[in-house]
């Protein structure tokens, strides 16, 4: 029997999955995003802080960025070990794993030991995101996800807001004091314990056999590239957009945790969009989504007016509403599920590699324009460019089909 039989079958699950089990995935996927969202207001005060390292304009936004490392480097193996040996207790693992690693730095005062703490983040974020996605294809048929992405969509930006606002006003505090934020993962652990069980049936050896010549190795890595590409371009709002306040003279921690919680308000809105235009191609969906993000961003960079860089930003996070449920879907509907575990494990490693080298392709553009506000006007216009080249293909198509159909009538 294969993998596919196996789990699709009523003696693989105790229950029907319904509204408890998609809400605890939904809370339990937010904390993967909550990792960087609970520093990026705190940046500043970080760089403040830990100004005497040499180099520090690179290693302390590592913090934000080194548990997008451990993703990449370990969620292809955390979705292999779900696939042969089920979902469950990894998950239960890596969610108590997550708020130990994440409020450990709370009682630390040393760049190193927080880095360790971070680390630890970023493995037990590997398993999240790779076997919460998994979780959500095994218990939810393929019209079902839609419905689910869009309103984690949806409610993912309000509790970013509000980890947002307040970490902004926790950082004012001091810097350690934003990774208490981290202690949420305890309460959505134990809603995990209750809500989510096994769908993988396992034999008596303990695991699941997996033939891996089925696997859609061509399929996997184009999704992956093209997440890769978007991963980065996505992540110059959340890494940056602190950095590119406090240039436009906005340095109080408070303001700019408010500035950014509030233009959060439109990602909601981009999941819906993503929700009705779900039907159409993943191509139609990145075009909107380039289109959107890149007028955002050159919005944002050429004002230093504070109303002006907040409409931009509007714009931005409606096209981040839009971003992860399309390149999510996208990749579920092209893995079987005897592979869902490695197939979301190689997806998670593509996105969080993009976050993880977002400082080094933004450092690299910054030496070249002159500053973070002409990096992120390069970085527009670059999105751009990518949704024009998305655009002509089925432009010239369209326009060759209309010659041809002329050409046929006359």
């Amino acid at each position: 029997m294969t993998q596919a039989a196996i789990i699709n079958t009523p003696s693989a699950v105790r229950n029907t999955a319904g509204p408890a089990q998609a809400w605890t995935l939904i809370f339990a996927m937010f904390l993967p995003i909550m990792a960087i969202i609970a520093l990026a207001p705190a940046l500043p005060t970080l760089m403040q802080h830990f100004n005497y390292l040499p180099n520090f304009q690179v290693l302390v936004p590592m913090l934000l960025t080194a548990p997008a490392l451990c993703i990449a480097i370990l969620s292809p193996f955390a979705g292999r070990l779900s696939d042969l040996f089920g979902r469950r207790r990894l998950m239960l693992i890596a969610m108590f794993l997550y708020g130990f690693g994440g409020i450990a730095p709370f009682f630390l005062d040393n760049f190193w030991a927080v880095m360790t703490g971070r680390v630890l983040l970023g493995i037990a974020e590997s398993f999240i995101l790779t076997i919460g996605n998994a979780l959500l294809a095994d218990y939810f048929p393929e019209k079902e996800r839609p419905k689910w992405l869009s309103i984690q969509g949806i409610v993912g930006p309000f509790l970013a807001a509000l980890i947002m606002f307040g970490s902004g006003f926790l950082a004012a505090k001091g810097w350690q004091w934003p990774f208490i934020v981290y202690a949420l993962a305890f309460p959505i652990f134990f809603a995990a314990w209750r809500y989510i069980w096994e769908p993988v049936q396992k034999k008596e050896s303990g695991h699941v056999a997996v033939d891996m010549k089925t696997f859609p190795w061509r399929t996997v890595l184009w999704i992956s590239i093209v997440t890769i590409v978007t991963s980065i371009l996505y992540y110059v709002f959340i890494i940056h957009f602190s950095l590119l306040l406090t240039a436009s003279g906005i340095t109080n921690e408070g303001r700019i945790g408010v500035i950014s919680s509030i233009v959060s308000i439109t990602v909601p809105l981009g999941a819906y969009i993503y929700r009705r235009l779900s039907a159409r191609s993943i191509y139609f969906l990145l075009l909107v989504i380039y289109v959107l993000m890149g007028i955002g961003y050159i919005g944002i960079s050429i004002t230093s007016d504070e109303k002006l860089i907040m409409a931009a930003a509007f714009i931005q996070q409606t096209a981040v509403g839009m971003t992860v449920s399309s390149l999510v879907a996208w990749a579920l509907m092209n893995l079987p599920p005897e592979h869902r575990g490695l197939g979301m494990g190689i997806w998670g490693a593509s996105f969080f590699v993009g976050q993880f080298v977002n400082p080094l392709v933004i450092g690299l553009i910054n030496r070249f324009s002159g500053g973070i506000a002409s990096t992120v006007t390069a970085v527009g216009a670059i999105m751009l460019v990518i949704a024009v080249v998305l655009w002509l293909p089925k432009y010239y198509l369209q326009k060759n089909k209309a010659k041809t159909f002329a050409i046929r009538e006359s």
